[in-house]
């Protein structure tokens, strides 16, 4: 009995240390995000992309073989940010496009349409 329970006793405090161990690491990924916010916040009204900027957001970025589909090139590539790693950004639909006509004085209309 004894040797079981110390056996046990082992084994709580193994999983303990690994459950503190997880712990700390979510906690310096919640950090670091907070770090690269801060550094995201400073740059949201700049119209020039620098170096600087480039050097303190992104840690590197990958850019892979073109390939070619259908007669049309494609090449990946992925930015991996500085304290929170690759963001992946979905594939979005495209918002149908629509016949504009605006009438601008009387007897003139402006129509723009999808090409």
């Amino acid at each position: 009995m004894p040797a079981q329970y110390t056996a046990e006793q082992a084994g709580i405090a193994d999983r303990v240390k690994a459950l503190q161990s997880e712990l700390d690491k979510e906690d310096n990924t919640a950090m670091t995000a907070d770090v690269f916010i801060a550094a995201v916040r400073k740059y949201t009204r700049t119209k020039k992309l620098t170096e600087d900027m480039l050097n303190e957001l992104i840690q590197r970025i990958e850019v892979h073989r073109s390939t070619k589909i259908d007669g049309v090139h494609h090449q990946d590539f992925r930015i991996h940010y500085d304290c929170v790693g690759t963001i992946e950004i979905p594939n979005l639909v495209a918002l149908p496009e629509v016949e504009v006509t605006m009438k601008t004085r009387k007897g003139v209309a402006i129509s723009d349409s999808p090409s």
